[in-house]
């Protein structure tokens, strides 16, 4: 690149083409060739006539200069100037440029490419290779050089992927074919990756490394889960954020902005700040949202997708109204209580009253015979899930194969160690399957069982089964109804019949159940196991926007576990029933460069002059048209005069 002054030019040697304007001048400045002379007899009358409006002889010397200006302009423009250029990487040899290509670097994207298309323009002048290393994981083998200026194509192909930056893992084989000598241009997101240090220090060692910084300011949106989860915005600046959105459906079920958060006090610390934002929404409202973003920032990190870890079911507990505070202690709903009250909105009354407040689940507990049957019947066949629990009402009752509202028959009497079928032992409850909704929970070991509900041999029980005791009957049991469900345990709610309620296995499984209530199509996110296989579903790709899957790959649940990567990008996931958000959010660490050369991230990248030449010279090119049109009809009207 040749600099003169502010303005830098990319392809020089066209400048040597305004030598030639003084003889284009000339050129235009020539008369036509004198007429032949005739000799005319007639024309002695014409002697002494002067015309008042002699035609000019020569062009005005107006459209010369627009004229010249436009070519001017051309030559200049072709030249490719650009106003401030910044600075060139230092050092000689073949050019190597590094791209860090996650979801950090999609802000300023077209920044970047423009940045790689001026060293490269600068190295195709010298006559210098070059290679374009693009980290998000998905290069493979050694670099190949070639001519820079056939690299343009390739960099303009380029996008930022959905998941953190990503560095060769194997150096030697990736600098295989590297000359020993190069000048590195790196362009950074400013964040540390792993993998960064060791091949800096490897380019470090073949010469001379420039760090391109990003010119925006870092921004991440990560979950926070918990009993009241939360967001938590990251920065690069301690400057004031842009709003966080809660996106989702209005009743109409458009996409339109529901919310706007507002952040807690920022805290910094190792030059990031960060700030928790509150999800303090009415339930209706959260439940309807689909995403969180980052107000105007283009990236997959400031995208939150959500899933049952943000939403809230609306459960109607239903029993023990009138109970004394030391009968509610030993009633079934005090545990079911304890259980659901973190993660759900517990509404409490008798079945007609809960009915009319629309919740998205039903827990009855040792219930039989309900008076309002045929609307609890109706509530479940338009979608609704209906959670219930043996006990000693259940198996005491005359009727209880006549109960319409039980996903399996049930064998009157119950089981339990005193009775005929009595047991020698409690007993445990064996692993659950990978496809169920408790796919993935840990059993503990003294999780028994002393007592149960039979269910009667049929063909259906074994695909109704979601949980058994090792003996292989039935713990829990689940049918459709309608667009509903009807969920079974074939034992109590209490310790009456087991320990399983005073276990954290049992918030787990009412959590997994209610989260597959109809208020959302989505499941929370679940612990992976060997077994589980995800496809994606819907994907985001590095600038935060949502698309559908052209190939789904299912991806191995120990893969899914450790975040996005190649192959699986940010987005939402489905195993058998349970369906998982992989967000691209999460910690910061900014980036350090010993032994680097850092260009100055507040100077402008340059301004590309080239457009507003060409377009000048186009406007020259009508001026001079215009002109030469005007004189053209002042010398008609003069003739026909």
């Amino acid at each position: 690149m040749l600099v003169l002054g502010p303005i830098g030019f990319l392809t020089p040697w066209l400048l040597a083409a305004l030598a030639a304007l003084p003889v284009i001048w000339l050129i235009l400045r020539a008369m036509p060739p004198s007429p032949k002379l005739v000799q005319f007899p007639g024309t002695r009358l014409l002697l002494g006539l002067r015309d008042p409006q002699p035609v000019a002889q020569h062009t005005p010397w107006w459209l010369l200069l627009l004229r010249v200006l436009a070519i001017a302009a051309l030559i200049l423009g072709f030249a490719g100037p650009v106003w401030k250029p910044a600075p060139e990487q230092a050092g000689q040899g073949p050019l190597l440029i590094v791209m860090d290509g996650g979801w950090s670097a999609a802000p300023d994207w077209p920044q970047r490419q423009a940045r790689v298309l001026r060293a490269l323009d600068a190295a195709s002048g010298q006559g210098q290779p070059a290679a374009l290393l693009v980290a998000d994981g998905q290069a493979a083998g050694p670099l190949a050089f070639q001519p820079a200026g056939e690299l343009a194509a390739e960099l303009r192909a380029t996008h930022p992927a959905a998941w953190e930056t990503r560095y060769p893992q194997d150096l030697d084989d990736t600098l295989a074919e590297a000359p020993a000598s190069l000048s590195t241009l790196w362009l950074s997101d400013g964040l540390d990756h792993p993998g960064r240090a060791a091949l800096l220090s490897a380019l470090s060692s073949r010469g001379t490394v420039t760090v391109a910084p990003p010119q925006g300011v870092g921004l991440s949106l990560e979950l926070v889960r918990g009993d009241q989860p939360s967001l938590r915005l990251r920065s690069t600046s301690g400057a004031i954020p842009p709003a966080v959105l809660a996106m989702g459906l209005d009743p109409q079920g458009a996409p339109r902005e529901l919310a706007r958060l507002t952040p807690d006090e920022p805290v910094t610390q190792g030059g990031v700040t960060s700030r928790d934002i509150p999800i303090d929404l009415p339930s209706e409202l959260r439940n309807r949202i689909t995403r969180f973003e980052i107000e105007g920032q283009a990236a997959a990190g400031a995208v939150v997708l959500a899933d049952d870890g943000l939403r809230r079911r609306k459960v109607a507990l239903i029993g023990d109204g009138g109970a004394t505070e030391g009968q509610r202690l030993l009633s079934p709903t005090h545990y079911l209580r304890r259980a659901l009250a973190p993660s759900t909105d517990l509404i409490e009354g008798g079945l007609g009253d809960v009915l009319q407040a629309s919740p998205d689940v039903i827990v009855l507990a040792d219930q039989i015979g309900v008076s309002e049957s045929e609307a609890l019947l109706q509530w479940v066949d338009q979608g609704g899930l209906l959670i219930r629990f043996a006990g000693p009402r259940m198996a005491a009752s005359e009727r209880l194969a006549e109960e319409p509202l039980l996903p399996v028959r049930l064998r009157a009497g119950g089981r339990d160690i005193g009775g005929a079928l009595s047991w020698g032992d409690p007993r445990g409850i064996t692993p659950f399957a990978p496809e169920g909704p408790f796919a993935g929970l840990s059993i503990p070991q003294d999780a028994t069982v002393r007592a149960q509900l039979l269910a009667e041999p049929s063909p259906e029980l074994a695909g109704r089964t979601l949980a058994q005791l090792t003996d292989g009957t039935p713990l829990v049991t689940r049918a459709p109804l309608g667009q509903g469900q009807l969920v079974l345990f074939h034992t109590t709610a209490n310790a009456e019949w087991s320990n399983l309620a005073l276990s954290g296995l049992f918030v787990q499984m009412l959590d997994r159940l209610v989260a597959t209530a109809r208020a959302s199509g989505e499941a929370p996110e679940a612990e992976a196991t060997e077994e589980t296989f995800w496809t994606p579903e819907l994907v985001l790709d590095g600038y935060g926007r949502a698309t559908q899957p052209q190939n789904p790959v299912p991806v191995a649940a120990t893969e899914f576990a450790r975040g996005p990567a190649p192959g699986a990008p940010a987005g939402l996931y489905r195993a058998g029933e349970r369906v998982a958000a992989l967000n691209a959010g999460g910690q910061m660490t900014l980036a350090e460069w010993p032994g680097a050369t850092i260009e100055n991230a507040t100077q402008a990248p340059g301004i590309d002059l080239r457009g507003w030449l060409i377009a000048l010279a186009a406007l020259l090119f009508a001026l001079d048209a215009l002109g030469s049109a005007w004189l053209a009809r002042g010398r008609s009207g003069r003739a026909l005069a």
